[in-house]
């Protein structure tokens, strides 16, 4: 929470506006003000009256933000002419200085509101007078909508020179109950549902009940980080203590729409979008277990919560700006979206250069006949490798001198092949999770062998081929995983010879944290104990090219090639 202290009284005090007055209030005079009946229903009043509002600029949603967030600087300001308030922004300020919409990134549109649909004179008012108090902060507005208006970014002097424009496309999805009804009946759809109706019950369901959803909402929030940790290295339920508490006040509001798609009672997919029936936005939660990746059950969702949305009379569901690849298979129309950037008076032409240069680069390299799909692995490829130096460094020289001394060695894994005989006692074995999302994401990011996204991409790809995998943590730590393949599907270059006649595994992707290297056999024992309660036979095979001979030897593995 930010000190009151820590704001200069000239701009905390409140002074009461005059006719056609811009004002400007931030920290504890903006929650104030919140607490006003008569400003909330002005403001109201004006979400209403404003042609370009999304649910990101309401009462509601802003209120709640500020409420929750108390890391984040509270800035407003506000025009009222005759008593009547004619414009509002709403912002605020992170540590690091920047300057942003509020509700930051979970504000999927961030934009001021004014009941003109030409008007700018509110804005640069405001931006004039936001920057006397902060000149040397970088603001940010993403994304604007199509609508508004933005012309002073290019012909209004000072700020031609200080904002900078980048569009981007909105893929939306246009709601057609007999649209849904045909992709739902395509081949490849139909032969997904089927298959995942033979696991069980499938059923669709909206949760309306708070406590239903309070119920889920963990369950929701590990898929999603899950996905996205590995995607782009982003597990934000578990580094923002504040986010769970948000979405929850949001659905109390009645400003969320949630949808899970089970099998039986377990949840395969869900979506939780803000906004309503009228104006709703793919923003706050988008899910669905990895294991299950292979029958797309998050698409299959998608085109069930269209078929619910067309019967709930609504006509276009925002799929939001961004470079998701299952929002282009959804999307039947595109419309486009900016991104306001304001700094130093070059802060427009830095900027332009940086794009050109990006422009260049991708012209240059579709010339060289090297495709998109290509050039966006390289470019993820090379993000990692970014992020796994970083993070290497950030170790301290000894740890970095053993990684670099580790990667240099020649790699020498072979295949092996270990029996090992039932055992029916259990003495000394761990309690292991299967296919636990909470585990894997337990992973240390302090790891110097793998960054946190290296991990939970490989995890991913593990699930997506059809694996799965036991974990051991103790105290909230991931100390061991193991992934399980059945017969030939993960290991290569091992020759299979009559063991294959009884009950044979590959173990692949074998991870041990330092602090777990005491336990390790016995958790390589407890894999087999919970391998065998599958098999009828008393001696199991597993094959495997994790080449700690010492730890299968004492876990009562017998090497057999």
């Amino acid at each position: 929470m930010i000190a009151t202290a820590a704001i200069p009284k000239s701009i905390t005090t409140y002074i009461p506006p005059g006719k056609g007055t811009t004002e400007l209030l931030m920290g504890p005079p903006v929650l104030k003000l919140l607490e006003d009946a008569a400003f909330i229903q002005e403001w109201k009043n004006l979400y209403n009256a404003c042609p370009w509002a999304t649910v990101f600029q309401s009462p509601s949603f802003v209120a709640t933000w500020y409420q929750v967030y108390r890391s984040y600087l509270p800035i407003l300001i506000k025009t009222e002419t005759d008593g009547k308030l004619t414009g509002l922004l709403t912002l605020a300020k992170d540590k690091k200085g920047l300057i942003t919409g509020a509700g930051a990134n979970q504000a999927e549109y961030q934009v001021w509101l004014t009941a003109d649909e030409k008007d700018e004179t509110f804005i640069k008012a405001s931006l004039t007078k936001l920057y006397r108090f902060f000149p040397r902060n970088r603001i940010q507005l993403k994304y604007i909508p199509a609508s508004v208006p933005l012309s002073f970014t290019k012909n209004d002097t000072p700020w031609n020179k200080r904002c900078f424009l980048k569009s981007s496309p909105q893929p939306v999805m246009v709601i057609s109950e007999d649209h849904f009804n045909s992709e739902l009946k395509k081949k490849n759809r139909r032969e997904k549902i089927n298959r995942l109706k033979r696991l069980g019950n499938l059923k669709f369901e909206r949760i309306n009940d708070y406590n239903e959803f309070y119920e889920i909402f963990d369950e929701l929030a590990l898929q999603s980080d899950f996905r996205k940790g590995a995607m782009y290295n982003k597990v934000a339920f578990k580094t923002d203590a504040c986010r769970k508490e948000f979405l929850l006040s949001l659905f109390e509001q009645n400003i969320l729409h949630v949808t899970v798609l089970k099998i039986d009672d377990r949840i395969i997919a869900a979506n939780v979008s803000i906004g309503t029936k009228q104006q709703l936005h793919l923003s706050g939660i988008n899910s669905f277990a990895a294991a299950l990746a292979r029958h797309s059950p998050g698409i299959i969702h998608f085109l069930m919560l269209g078929k619910l949305l067309a019967e709930e009379g609504a006509d276009v569901f925002d799929l939001t700006p961004g470079a998701d690849s299952y929002k282009e298979i959804l999307a039947t129309d595109h419309t486009v979206a900016y991104t306001l950037s304001i700094g130093n008076k070059n802060h427009k032409m830095f900027n332009r250069l940086q794009t050109g240069l990006n422009s260049w680069f991708k012209k240059t390299t579709a010339l060289a006949g090297i495709k998109p799909e290509a050039l966006k692995k390289a470019k993820k490829n090379y993000t990692l490798f970014k992020n796994k130096f970083i993070h290497v460094a950030r170790q301290g020289i000894l740890q970095s001198s053993a990684f670099l001394i580790d990667k240099l060695k020649p790699g020498n894994k072979t295949a092996k092949c270990w029996a090992v005989q039932r055992d029916n006692t259990n003495a000394g074995v761990f309690s292991l999770q299967y296919d636990d999302l909470k585990d894997l994401l337990n992973f240390d990011d302090r790891e110097i062998r793998y960054s946190q996204q290296e991990f939970l991409s490989d995890a991913m790809r593990r699930f997506e081929e059809g694996a799965h995998c036991y974990t051991w943590t103790d105290n909230g730590l991931l100390l061991g995983c193991a992934w399980i393949g059945n017969m030939q599907s993960s290991i290569n270059g091992y020759n299979y010879g009559n063991e294959t006649e009884d009950f044979i595994m590959s173990l692949s992707g074998i991870y041990c944290h330092r602090k777990g290297r005491k336990g390790f056999p016995y958790f390589l024992r407890s894999v087999a104990n919970a391998l065998a309660l599958d098999a009828v036979q008393n001696k199991l095979f597993i094959v495997t090219d994790y080449n700690d001979d010492r730890s299968f030897e004492l876990a009562g593995f017998q090497r057999l090639k």
